[in-house]
């Protein structure tokens, strides 16, 4: 045991591509009981627990673009079919051993779920009761369940946490090794196939027991806040799943007992990561999530639509899992999603949680038999319409709390435009707006509420436009969000009821006590008023663009725009390219999104609607984002004192844009559209070459006081100190670096520079019938040039330059990142 024990330090010391082979050998040839004594030592060591604050294994950070070996090793040691890691735990599956998780490392609404006592079947066998204090202490958990609860927490833990000297990428579409991971994990364990089996199959079969009582039908413990659910009940037809789950009620003690004995590994992936991850706390005391995270959440949610859409079609002992995966998951969803969207600030990064809540919406694409070839779009058909009904307050409160976001948002910018094109097509397709507006007449009427009072009040009356229908529109991070844990209110989830409302059973918390109708006359004004703004970025837009393309016209005049066009169709700026291409498209998706929105909710675009004191654009409160890294630090730092408390808008982001400084080397910027993309490239190459072969002689001229050390300052760079962003690790880390005095030839690959040359050949052909002359002549021009310079300027440079590098140094660290 001792010589395990101390094996298993020393692998864990070694880097990646040594450590998992090792470990491999070791878990294949220790003993049981060596085995068992290691086997938390790793677990702690993969995820960083109880190891001093470390970052354990670097799942959330390792890709294989920055790590292509070490990314191949680990995620071949914890794939789960036939991995060392799933070996190990399926070894230690033989014996009863259990590891304990303390309940203080769990989420603190979940710590409150099992406080409370109202968990389910699942929760029930694992607890650890302390009988002195009456409270749950830990979690008795097998390796397999030990395990996989670990994982979902790591995810669960903020990137600045784990690295809080970083600045994490929160924005890239980084495919992590933890991201990679979370998908095998769910496809493998909840497969959506109804005829898949979970592999390996040789498993205990032993170690989840059935509970002494079969899962009671899930019952609301209280009534609904919002409206009566008997009309709906009357209008909803019972489900193919229903009258099954119907017909299996007399036997289902036994059904359970069988389910839980086969699928007890797809049960814990289940709840272990339902629970792990949507009962986090997302309120104004906590850090957001990472983007990584909710991708994440997104791959979960697919899944279980995928696993659960393939219920009705399973006969095998996994049906009642797959028919209880929905809603679990809807139990939770619609306080994760408001908070989320409350709290996430008004940029690009939105994306990532605006899919998840459309995936959430959209159930019926994920199915095991559909086309993804097929250019039409699939019908709903009646099940999905009864999870619409279901989950109307997700659907419709959620769509409401984005309208205002959407007010806010810069839309001259291409990644806004799609988030808002991405969310007015979904709700544009087939007759998803049909069905939502039938649901809301529906609930009115039971209510006895009309549409055009816009709200009503739960506690009874109708509200008013002021007080708690304003914090639904007006998305207000507090607007009453209940604060309770989310399963309290039902006692299992194998409902096949169908209501269709705010108080749903598939919700179960509604998060404010008021209703704002997506069709009546309140929403409709900010819906009018969203128009008006598309209508008016959609103009501006197209002048951006009128005059990008006017600026590349103009560029070029007399004999320089003859020599653009024949060097055109040689040298292509991508960068210039893929902006204009940009432009072009945000007007279109504008414009579609304006008769999208317009269509959905029935408003006229005449000219009368667009006609007022709103619509007098004026171009210039819409600046260009501006390409010049530089601007004046005193300017700079005027301006962010001065807005230090304001309100971050678009228009201060360009602004604050515009004054940021470019620190790198600036042999290293984009290549522009003046100059030759080839010709850039192959002098970088040559300077770089001559810079790493005469560095020391370059330095030594550069530093004499004499004739040569004068001409040597006015041809080689000056000495400088780099400021640049390292993302190689998976975050950003601003990085220093000290350059010498070097050459640079890239301003002979500038269009400037080959048309004089061009034309000193022409010139000395026309004067001495030599083009060589002319060239020599050139040269000989610019010799003079730069000694008189060197005579003149060098003793002004000499003094002004360490009050330059004193100015450079303290504007960079004014650098605003």
């Amino acid at each position: 045991m001792d010589s395990a024990a101390s094996r298993i330090l020393e692998i864990l010391n070694q880097p990646p591509m040594m450590r998992c082979p090792e470990l491999g050998l070791l878990i294949d040839r220790a003993s049981l009981r060596e085995l068992q004594d290691i086997y938390p030592v790793l677990v702690n060591s993969i995820f960083g627990v109880n190891t001093g604050g470390g970052t354990g294994w670097g799942f959330r950070l390792m890709t294989r673009d920055t790590h292509p070996h070490d990314f191949d090793v680990l995620y071949n040691f914890f794939i789960p079919i036939g991995g060392p890691m799933f070996r190990l735990c399926y070894r230690l599956l033989s014996d009863s051993l259990k590891y304990e998780l303390p309940v203080g490392m769990l989420p603190p609404k979940m710590q409150q779920m099992l406080e409370s006592g109202r968990y389910s079947a699942f929760y029930s066998d694992i607890i650890n009761i302390d009988p002195f204090r009456r409270q749950i202490v830990s979690l008795s958990l097998n390796a397999f369940d030990y395990f996989l609860f670990h994982f979902a927490l790591h995810g669960t833990v903020p990137l600045q946490r784990l690295y809080p000297g970083a600045v994490p990428l929160g924005n890239e579409k980084a495919k992590t090794l933890y991201l990679i991971l979370t998908a095998e994990y769910l496809c493998t364990f909840l497969p959506s196939h109804p005829d898949s089996v979970v592999l390996p199959q040789m498993v205990s079969g032993t170690i989840k027991v059935s509970s002494p009582a079969a899962i009671p039908v899930m019952q609301p413990t209280k009534s609904p806040k919002y409206l009566n659910l008997s009309a709906i009940h009357h209008h909803a037809p019972v489900t193919a799943s229903a009258s099954a789950s119907l017909q299996r009620s007399p036997n289902s003690s036994s059904t359970i007992e069988s389910s839980r004995t086969h699928c007890w590994r797809s049960e814990s992936v289940l709840y272990i990561f339902v629970d792990c991850w949507l009962r986090i706390d997302v309120d104004d005391a906590r850090e957001l999530p990472s983007n990584e995270f909710i991708r994440c959440v997104r791959i979960l949610v697919k899944q279980l639509h995928a696993f659960g859409n393939s219920a009705e079609l399973d006969d095998s002992p996994m049906a009642l899992l797959r028919q209880s995966a929905q809603p679990l998951m809807n139990v939770r969803m619609y306080g994760f999603l408001k908070s989320l969207i409350s709290r996430w600030p008004l940029d690009s990064s939105f994306s990532d949680v605006l899919e998840l809540w459309l995936s959430y919406i959209q159930p019926w694409r994920y199915t095991f038999n559909r086309d993804l070839s097929a250019n039409f779009e699939m019908p709903i058909n009646q099940r999905h319409e009864n999870f619409i009904a279901e989950n109307l307050i997700v659907y419709t409160q959620i769509f409401v709390q984005l309208i205002p976001r959407f007010e806010r948002i810069d839309l001259s910018t291409l990644r806004n435009v799609m988030m808002l094109f991405r969310l007015l097509k979904v709700f544009s397709q087939g007759n998803l707006i049909d069905l939502l507006n039938q649901n809301e007449v529906i609930m009115s009427s039971n209510n006895n509420v009309a549409l055009n009072n816009s709200t009503f009040n739960a506690s009874g009356g109708h509200a008013n436009l002021s007080g708690a229908s304003n914090r639904s529109v007006h998305n207000n991070s507090t607007g009453g969000l209940n604060r309770s844990s989310g399963g309290a209110e039902w006692k299992s989830f194998n409902s096949s009821g169908r209501p269709g409302t705010p108080g749903n059973r598939s919700t179960g918390e509604p998060t404010d006590d008021s209703y704002v109708f997506l069709f009546g006359e309140h929403f409709t004004m900010l819906i009018e008023e969203l128009l008006r703004k598309i209508y008016v970025s959609m103009l501006v837009a197209k002048e951006n663009l009128r005059q990008m393309q006017q600026e590349k016209q103009n560029r070029y005049q007399g004999i320089l725009k003859y020599v653009h066009m024949v060097i055109g169709y040689f040298d292509h700026d991508p960068v210039y390219s893929a902006m204009l291409q940009d432009r072009q498209k945000i007007p279109e998706i504008l414009e579609v999104a304006l008769q999208s929105l317009a269509r959905m909710f029935q408003i006229p675009l005449t000219e009368e609607f667009f006609q007022g004191e709103a619509m007098q654009v004026d171009v210039t409160t819409f600046p260009e984002p501006s390409l010049n890294f530089t601007s004046h630090t005193n300017a700079a730092d005027s301006t962010l004192s001065s807005q230090h408390s304001t309100t971050l808008s678009p228009q201060t982001m360009r602004q604050r844009q515009r004054q940021l400084r470019y620190t790198g080397d600036p042999a290293l910027l984009p290549i522009q559209s003046t100059e030759f993309t080839f010709l850039v490239r192959f002098l970088h190459q040559c300077s770089a070459k001559l810079n790493f072969m005469f560095s020391a002689e370059m330095s030594e001229l550069y530093h004499r006081p004499d004739l040569c050390g004068k001409l040597s300052r006015q041809i080689l760079a000056p000495p400088m100190v780099t400021q640049t962003f390292d993302k190689s690790l998976g975050y950003c880390t601003l990085k220093r670096d000290q350059l010498g005095p070097r050459i640079c030839l890239r301003g002979l690959a500038s269009y400037k520079s080959a048309f004089v040359i061009v034309a000193s050949f022409l010139a000395g052909y026309l004067m001495f019938n030599a083009p060589s002359y002319g060239f020599m002549l050139l040269v000989m021009v610019t010799f003079l040039y730069l000694f008189v310079r060197a005579l003149v300027c060098d003793s002004q440079q000499q003094q002004g330059l360490p009050r330059q590098q004193r100015e450079d140094s303290r504007a960079a660290m004014n650098v605003t990142y």
